[in-house]
């Protein structure tokens, strides 16, 4: 974006990280900016200082030499304090907004409704870029505070060459091409992290493929490590040549401009020189000019570096910023008072809800109208890619329909808070997290009440353990409850995948009183007879959960020898509802549901 929206843009994300810092830490703020003018302006006067010496000794003087003398020192000794005091101010203001900032993504990123920001490439290349240019981002505050002084110093600067001759104030002109280059150069330095964030997205991913140990297996089995040697090298040439580009034209406008600035600073040393020479002006003043001539090519070039390097901040600023208006949009979109029912009565109603990722044309659910009644076990089967893992974020609330609505006894979840509404759901999904911590805390966390109250919090993970199946890992573990899980920790263990899975289940199990129990592919990782057993077990307790609150559990599974214990059927066909029954009564239709029941069991015979 140019122009007007590229000026907001620059603005927008400058009052962010100024209002951030005030947040973080107001006093730090203060102080800094304070310490850091206070320096330029000392430092400023050190050449008017010099000029009142030089001529009180060319007169002499010793009455006005004394003071003179005095600025001199205490304009040296002023500088260096108030630039260690400021320097050290900035340095606990950066800690401050560091950790502020951190703060402020991981509650972005973990705080939205949905998925969206880790699903949609536009957003997650944001999220990432943001990652990597972290430092940058926290530097933002710093600079704009340099930029600052050095505007009020040039200020100062302009009036004490006024006081020689007016036209030295022509002087500071021959730096407006260098500082009109360096948002033109910071505009190339973002275009090029624009144009390099796929890239380099894509040298991350095969760097974080090395160092897994998922993926370390198929690397040495495959022998594929200098295939992704060579593809990391072709991203990384593919960055430099992007970035070689731009920095070529980039050094050739800073050259040009800063060659200007050469041919000012000479004219004006020449102009006071002469005035010297005819008696207009002291020797003091030529010494002035020359210092401050001095300064104002070191303070052009230097500003123009501070505000380049400033811009550079302000594009991590603006990954931020990306990231704030993504929040406000959900939030706006999830404005919603109404609360979910405390019991169903009637069920969870799927009306005409479709959905089609982001930037895509192909929906991935089209039409779906469904009933899931109140106090009752559902199944979805299909092939891959039926749709059927879309369709449960959508029942969570991960995911909102492109058009259509999900409504628990009439009520829409669009109209419900998310917040009320994800407390009454709980879910295990087939891509579930590891939470490294504590045992305890690992499946605790599904139920955050209860793990915060120490009289019933072992009872709670005990029992989630127990419907999970997974009450035997805790003889296996020497700490128990207290295991830190995790090798990369000490005394962290591993588990296997199954093991995860297990604890995954019994977070899920934490929540007592769900109005939807999620169970995608729950039991991947489990064998066929265990994975039976675990779902007698979640039927039965789904039972008693029925006849209290008309609680709905949604099964997703392959493995149809356990669907056949569900009391409703749903085949998904290409992102449709193909056939609905009970298990008998869809093998009795002779349909796609007992097509693939029989491919299945005979693949057991």
């Amino acid at each position: 974006m140019t122009g007007d929206g590229s000026r907001q843009n620059w603005r927008r994300s400058a009052t962010l990280v100024l209002s951030a810092a005030w947040s973080a830490d107001r006093w730090r703020t203060a102080l800094a900016c304070f310490a850091l003018t206070a320096q330029v302006v000392i430092a400023a006067l050190f050449a008017y200082w010099l000029k009142l010496l030089i001529d009180a000794i060319a007169v002499p003087d010793a009455r006005a030499a004394v003071p003179a003398a005095c600025g001199v020192v205490g304009s040296i000794a002023g500088t260096s304090i108030f630039a260690y005091a400021g320097s050290r101010v900035l340095a606990g203001l950066s800690g401050r907004l560091r950790y502020w900032l951190n703060l402020r993504i991981l509650q972005i990123s973990g705080g939205m409704p949905t998925i969206d920001l880790h699903e949609t490439p536009e957003h997650l290349t944001q999220l990432e870029a943001l990652r990597r240019q972290q430092h940058q981002l926290y530097q933002a505050v710093p600079r704009l505070i340099e930029l600052l002084a050095s505007l009020i110093r040039m200020v100062m600067m302009g009036v004490l060459l006024a006081g020689v001759t007016p036209a030295l104030l022509a002087l500071p002109l021959f730096g407006i091409p260098a500082l009109v280059a360096s948002p033109w150069t910071g505009g190339l330095f973002r275009a090029g992290q624009e144009r390099a964030a796929e890239p380099a997205r894509r040298a991350e991913h095969l760097l974080e493929l090395t160092a897994t140990a998922g993926a370390a297996k198929e690397i040495r089995l495959f022998r594929i490590a200098g295939e992704l040697r060579s593809r990391f090298h072709a991203e990384q040439r593919g960055i430099r040549r992007i970035h070689h580009r731009l920095q070529l034209r980039a050094a050739g406008i800073g050259v040009a401009s800063r060659c200007f600035f050469v041919i000012g600073y000479v004219g004006a040393v020449a102009l006071v020189v002469g005035l010297a020479v005819e008696g207009r002006a002291t020797v003091g003043d030529a010494v002035l000019t020359a210092a401050l001539a001095g300064q104002v090519l070191a303070l052009v070039t230097g500003s123009a570096e501070t505000l380049q390097l400033t811009m550079q901040s302000l594009v991590a600023a603006g990954r931020l910023v990306h990231l704030v208006d993504l929040e406000r949009s959900a939030r706006d979109a999830a404005v919603a008072t109404a609360r979910p029912p405390e019991a169903l009565e009637r069920g969870i109603r799927l009306e005409g809800v479709s959905y089609r990722y982001p930037g895509t044309d192909r929906p991935v659910l089209q039409g779906v109208d469904l009933l899931f009644p109140a106090g009752q076990t559902v199944a979805i089967v299909g092939d891959n890619g039926a749709g059927k893992s879309t369709l449960v974020k959508i029942l969570a609330g991960l995911y909102r329909p492109s058009s259509g609505a999900v409504l628990y006894d009439g009520t829409a979840v669009a109209a419900m808070d998310p917040a009320e509404f994800s407390r009454r759901l709980s879910a295990c999904f087939q891509d579930h997290a590891r939470f490294e911590f504590l045992v305890r805390e690992t499946v605790g966390i599904g139920d955050l009440p209860a793990l915060a109250d120490p009289c019933r919090r072992d009872g709670a993970v005990e029992r989630a353990l127990d419907s999970a199946g997974a009450s035997d890992l805790l003889p296996g573990l020497a700490a128990g409850l207290d295991t830190q899980l995790g090798p990369r920790w000490p005394g962290g263990v591993d588990l296997s995948g199954g093991q995860w899975q297990k604890l995954s289940l019994a977070r899920a199990m934490m929540r007592s009183r769900p109005l939807l129990l999620l169970l995608d592919e729950p039991a991947s990782a489990l064998d066929a007879d265990a994975e039976h057993d675990l779902f007698r077990r979640w039927a039965a307790a789904s039972r008693q959960a029925a006849a209290r609150d008309g609680g709905v559990t949604v099964l997703v599974s392959h493995r149809l020898s356990t669907v056949r214990m569900a009391d409703l059927v749903v085949v998904l066909d290409r992102g449709r509802v193909a056939e609905v029954g009970t298990h008998d009564d869809l093998v009795r239709r002779g349909g796609l549901y007992a097509e693939m029941y029989r491919l299945q069991a005979s693949s057991y015979r």
